[in-house]
């Protein structure tokens, strides 16, 4: 006997199984205990919502024999047990999709005069009613201007606004909302534990994300992924099957969009494509996590799940915090734009790869201090860029010996962690005595190194090529003294006093750090 797929098996019977939709359960079984129907229902909504499945349990409670007091239909009398078989009489499926045209539609125009056989009410679920055709549609709105009192029709629909007005005006319309990323999750529990499927909490949570806001496709992958591993299912085993990017190639290609060195990019791009990651869904995974980056950054991590706080917090620590979010909002415009064009049968690897430059270039270029300036001068802004401060007699080049064993260290680093050695390859590097110095432009990138995984590489490193023959610090520029020249430092009073104001501080918010106000007008 063939084994039942867990999204049918597990299919709500009743009003009370459904999981989300509150509001459409509420009416709807409001509705059947008072007995106040109507004679035509329109489900629109995205796929995998419970569209169909609420439509059959509609049927169920209107020809139940022994309705509940709630409106529930009472799932053991004999139309109940007919419709959980298909074999009712008297509730008719009809897949618009295939059955799209008039003759259909003439066919079932014919039988609406027959009376019930098994139940009081004759019902007729439409899925897809959007596929119909012109002629089909005009022969099914006759219909539905004058139904027989024992017939209701409940229209399912993905596309509502390819239906005419004339048949939404004529339906009582209800909307499917996309379902919770908590709510798949707390279904997908219930499932994997009655299923005795084991999962980790992480994998369970990856789930429920991939469901994309439908059930019916978290069920499906649930039953793809226990299906074919044996063991407990994690995280990887999610990511292998869907062909998404795992946390570290992330955060790699994440941070390598802001990075000066392309060839972290061209490295990462290639790891994900060498581990068989799927193009369209690399891209779909760097625009959702950019999107959730400007979310965090503008309206705080109160609006994301506990269990994305950390990882959203890691990502704002790794990327510049001087881009406009217009800026961000072009950059993922970039990126949807190459996922359609792998819809045009250009080579996924080439449009993958284009996607990705041209987002790097546009963030790096919008980051540039020529951008910042222009930026400033639309606003009416007088800025200059400190001049660029000479060598410091404190901060000595590296001997050759130091710099060659340093280089060595950096390929090492380079080879094992690419987003490691991007973030040390940005620090400036210098000796004093037996001890490194590692100085760090911005206090998140040193925030940062200090995490377990980078720090730990890079003491491995130093040790692999140093040995014991030096020690090593991590500090940033903000705490190793000024490195500006005496001209800069010393300016007017008045130069200082308007580099304090609020517009300064505003400038240097939308434009960086490194600019300073002369005047403004």
């Amino acid at each position: 006997m063939s084994r039942q797929a867990l999204y049918r098996a597990y299919r709500p019977r009743s009003f009370a199984e459904v999981v989300g939709q509150s509001r459409v359960v509420l009416t709807l079984r409001e509705a059947v205990r008072q007995g106040r129907l109507t004679h035509a229902y329109l489900f629109s909504g995205p796929r995998g919502t419970g569209k169909t499945s609420i439509a059959r349990i509609l049927a169920k409670a209107v020809n139940c024999e022994n309705l509940s007091p709630s409106g529930d239909p009472c799932l053991q009398c004999a139309s109940c047990v007919a419709l959980e078989r298909g074999n009712h009489l008297d509730v008719i499926e009809i897949d618009a999709a295939s059955n799209r045209g008039i003759d259909e539609i003439r066919d079932l125009r014919e039988h609406l005069g027959q009376a019930p056989v098994m139940g009081k009410q004759r019902v007729y679920i439409i899925d897809e009613v959007h596929m119909l055709t012109e002629p089909a549609f005009n022969a099914l709105l006759k219909t539905l201007e004058e139904p027989p009192e024992h017939v209701i029709f409940v229209l399912a629909t993905t596309e509502s606004h390819k239906l005419p007005i004339t048949v939404l005006s004529r339906c009582q319309r209800y909307e499917f909302q996309r379902f919770r990323v908590g709510e798949i999750q707390e279904r997908l529990r219930q499932v994997a534990m009655q299923e005795k499927i084991q999962m980790s909490p992480e994998a369970l949570e990856l789930l429920a994300e991939f469901g994309d806001g439908a059930l019916r496709d978290a069920l499906s992958l649930l039953d793809q992924v226990s299906s074919s591993v044996g063991v407990e299912i994690t995280r990887d085993h999610i990511e292998d099957m869907v062909g998404a990017l795992s946390p570290g190639l992330l955060e790699e290609i994440v941070f390598a969009l802001t990075a000066d060195d392309l060839s972290i990019l061209i490295r990462a791009i290639d790891r994900a494509l060498q581990e068989g990651r799927d193009p369209r869904q690399m891209l779909r995974d760097v625009a959702r996590e950019l999107r959730n980056l400007v979310v965090w950054r503008q309206a705080g991590p109160d609006l994301f799940p506990s269990y994305r706080r950390d990882w959203l917090a890691r990502l704002d620590g790794m990327v510049p915090n001087n881009i406009l979010p217009g800026v961000w909002f072009e950059a993922l415009d970039i990126l949807t734009e190459g996922e359609g064009r792998l819809k045009g049968g250009f080579p996924p690897q080439l449009v993958l790869e284009l996607a990705l430059f041209k987002t790097r270039q546009h963030l790096l270029q919008s980051d540039s201090p020529n951008n910042r300036v222009s930026r400033a001068d639309e606003a009416g802004i007088k800025v200059v860029q400190p001049p660029s401060s000479g060598p410091s007699p404190m901060s000595p080049e590296p001997p050759p010996v130091i710099s060659e064993k340093f280089q060595q260290a950096l390929d090492f680093i380079r080879r094992e962690r690419p987003s490691t050695y991007a973030l040390v390859k940005e620090a400036r590097c210098r000796v004093k005595g037996q001890r490194l110095e590692l100085c760090f432009t911005f206090p998140a990138h040193l925030d940062l190194m200090k995490s377990g995984t980078h720090h730990d590489l890079l003491e491995r490193a130093l040790k692999h090529i140093y040995g014991d023959e030096i020690s090593y610090t991590l500090t940033t520029e903000s705490n190793d003294g000024p490195t500006e020249n005496a001209d800069v430092t010393n300016r007017e009073p008045v130069v200082d006093a308007v580099n304090r104001s609020d517009v300064a501080i505003s400038a240097r918010e939308w434009f960086g750090e490194g600019i300073r106000l002369i005047g403004f007008e």
